[in-house]
């Protein structure tokens, strides 16, 4: 698997209320200068950057990068195809709000070589998208959906939120049957983390809106991984599920660390060695680049023992889990072995399970991911 390049955007016409991303209100002339600043930031990149740089994954996220002109998306990726060398076969994906999608983009999209996009569908109940504040309907997630299919889209992901106010079992299960009887080649099923943010996390300590308990949540969870199992799709990380032959490409470098070079403001990178991260507002994230400097807020070394602990806890992540034989190899026994003690303390708790050299998660591990994963932090 070759490198990344992931583009972030930081518009949307509105913030949810669960939102915790690096997002700011949509402005139409703003867009125009992000995405002449994004292009001079990659192509600024070329000649201070002299590592291997093909490429086989693109992704443009947000925000909601579909809010972008395909004129602006399309300065981005010439600006990507003068630098890297993209690959035949590049899975290039952008992330998209039904309510921004239409006809027109959706075959400017196709023309220029995106290939997968991700619907932030969240929820087919109406109730339900606007108690998180989605400003989307469930009749446009369909008719997006259908939009997209009518221009070859064959590689087409659906978000889903799971444990959203006032949501009941069957309403879940209503979500589950949608997703079925439109048959996306992937799907990502995320739990709804009010933590933090507002108005959402404000509401439910009022008492104005309500949640389902955890241990509801955990059991639809569950459910789920069999209702769609058998609809064909494989869980291949946990929150993520595939048709086979359509796993993300480019979600999967980041469990496996691969380098991804992160541009626009609050763009992330990891080429190895060092994390380092772009400005997330906008104003310095232009004066820097205005000023022939890098946009980058921080820049930080990845030492080996950090590189051993993000294999683990996103490794783990995988259902295939971690080979521990080629961990070993990596890493000195000295380290790796006071981690084995705790695997193998978490296998007697039934929270992992090893197959031969291999060691993942149990179903009951992946409830208690969160918490698994401080033990290697």
């Amino acid at each position: 698997m070759r490198n990344g390049i992931y583009i972030h955007v930081p518009f949307c016409l509105s913030r949810c209320f669960y939102c915790h991303f690096s997002t700011q209100l949509w402005d139409a002339d703003l867009a125009k200068r992000y995405a002449h600043a994004v292009a001079h930031e990659i192509v600024g990149f070329a000649a201070k950057d002299a590592r291997e740089n093909d490429v086989d994954s693109i992704y443009f996220g947000g925000g909601t990068p579909s809010l972008l002109s395909t004129r602006e998306v399309k300065e981005i990726l010439n600006a990507c195809g003068s630098v890297f060398k993209i690959t035949a076969d590049c899975e290039i994906s952008l992330e998209a709000n039904p309510d921004t999608i239409t006809e027109s983009k959706a075959s400017d999209w196709r023309e220029m070589g995106i290939n997968r996009i991700s619907i932030g569908a969240q929820s087919f109940n109406n109730q339900e998208l606007a108690a998180i504040g989605r400003i989307h309907s469930a009749e446009q997630i369909g008719k997006s959906f259908r939009i997209l299919r009518r221009f070859a889209f064959k590689n087409i992901n659906l978000d889903l939120m799971l444990g959203l106010p006032q949501q009941t079992e069957r309403q879940w299960l209503l979500n589950l049957g949608t997703i079925e009887s439109l048959s996306p080649e992937h799907l990502s099923v995320y739990m709804l983390d009010f933590e933090g943010s507002e108005p959402l996390s404000q509401s439910i300590e009022e008492g104005t809106i309500s949640v389902p308990e955890e241990d509801l949540i955990a059991d639809w969870y569950l459910a789920s991984l069999d209702y769609l199992l058998k609809a064909g799709y494989e869980q291949y990380e946990i929150s993520n599920f595939a048709m086979p032959g359509f796993q993300c490409r480019h979600n999967l470098k980041y469990w496996m660390g691969i380098p991804v070079w992160g541009f626009g403001p609050g763009g992330h990178s990891y080429d190895g060695e060092f994390r380092y991260a772009n400005y997330k507002d906008v104003n310095p994230y232009f004066k820097s680049l205005e000023e022939g400097n890098p946009p980058v807020e921080w820049r930080r070394h990845v030492s080996d023992s950090q590189k051993l602990q993000e294999a683990l806890f996103l490794g783990l992540r995988l259902r295939k889990g971690i080979d521990w034989d080629r961990l070993e190899s990596t890493f000195p026994h000295s380290r790796t072995d006071r981690y084995k003690k705790v695997l193998f303390e978490l296998q007697l708790q039934e929270l992992v399970e090893w197959q031969d050299t291999n060691v993942r998660l149990t179903r009951s591990g992946m409830l208690l991911s969160n918490e698994i994963f401080q033990k290697f932090v």
